[in-house]
């Protein structure tokens, strides 16, 4: 099977272009005879999920851990969506490193197992603690399995945040850590929600995932180093029903800090991804990144191609399988659009 797309390409086209995927779902520059025209009228490479959890589910508001073939189904159901790259952002004994990929899954990359301290996690995402004294040999152990990516995780006991703004493991071996990996060829991104970013910006971190203590010399100093910030609005945004009026409060004064943020870094050159940890769609995440100070279009980029140029994931190269997703309206004019794809292709391979 081979198809035509007539469509306006995302996120800065203007204009219709045509592309052809051939029968061997490679994307080529000269007309296929007999191409099936795929619907839709804007296209993008695909939806980029940069910071999710595919073998972690919620029950009653508290995470469970999910057995392979729901991880799987997750996945199936993401790609239906549109969503066509995945970075996983830490998985139950790093279970999504075991994971049977079919032809028409997003791509994965993953950070394997959850890096924390005896009971400084949720204890049903931690079945083996990582103390401080092993934790260099721990994160690069995840990448001999398969991982690119390491996590650090924040203090929390009895799956609740606690403690002061401090670093879950000293600064010193925080930096060694990600020299370790940096090293052997990974990555490290930093889960962290206290005032403690510049610190782990300084220690080399790739990324910083939440972020909801950033400011603006954080900020300058990650444009410096080239680190990239996951809000995760879909997930620090959302109280539940019987959240204090503490949190309430908190979360406003949050919403009101990203609409000068926000734009902030995306003037700094700052990497803005889009990334919906437990919590919402991405189609919903560009909609909350739009809503707190991007305009639509720099909002679609957080979810393509700054996602993909970030993780170095190759996109819209002729000659290679291609990803692609189309949809009848754009985006850019009601990002609501990107809840209702009209086709999707994962390397090659129709899934919608």
């Amino acid at each position: 099977m081979s198809w035509a797309v007539q469509a306006v390409q995302l996120p800065d086209g203007d204009r219709l272009v045509d592309l052809w995927v051939d029968a061997a779902g490679c994307l080529v520059t000269e007309p296929v005879p007999g191409a099936e025209r795929l619907p839709g009228r804007y296209v993008v490479p695909g939806l980029v999920d940069a910071h999710a959890h595919p073998a972690v589910g919620q029950e009653a508001g508290m995470p469970v851990a999910l057995d392979g073939s729901e991880a799987l189904n997750v996945l199936a159901a993401w790609a239906a969506d549109g969503v066509c790259l995945v970075r996983d952002t830490g998985s139950p004994g790093g279970s999504v490193l075991q994971l049977d990929l079919v032809p028409g899954m997003p791509r994965l990359q993953a950070a394997g197992r959850f890096l924390a301290p005896a009971g400084r996690y949720f204890p049903v995402l931690l079945p083996e603690a990582a103390p401080q004294e092993r934790l260099s040999e721990l994160a690069v152990s995840e990448l001999a399995r398969g991982g690119r990516w390491v996590k650090d995780f924040p203090p929390i006991t009895d799956g609740v945040p606690s403690g002061p703004p401090e670093l879950t493991y000293s600064g010193e071996a925080i930096k060694a850590m990600v020299a370790a990996v940096h090293a052997a060829g990974g990555r490290v991104a930093a889960h962290v929600t206290t005032a403690v970013v510049s610190d782990l910006v300084r220690a080399g971190v790739d990324s910083v995932e939440h972020g909801t203590a950033i400011d603006d010399s954080a900020l300058r100093l990650m444009a410096q180093t080239g680190a990239a910030w996951t809000p995760t609005l879909c997930a620090v945004l959302g109280l539940p029903d019987t959240a204090s009026e503490a949190s309430r409060r908190r979360v406003a004064e949050y919403r009101e800090r990203l609409a000068e943020l926000l734009p902030l870094a995306q003037r700094l050159g700052v990497p803005i991804l889009a990334g919906t940890d437990t919590a919402g769609t991405i189609a919903r995440e560009v909609a909350l990144l739009a809503e707190h100070g991007l305009e639509p279009a720099a909002a679609l980029k957080a979810a393509t191609t700054t996602g993909y140029r970030f993780l170095g994931e190759p996109f819209d190269q002729a000659g290679q399988p291609t990803t692609l997703v189309t949809y009848q309206d754009d985006p850019r004019e009601d990002l609501a659009a990107l809840s209702s794809p009209s086709a999707v292709i994962i390397d090659g391979v129709r899934v919608r």
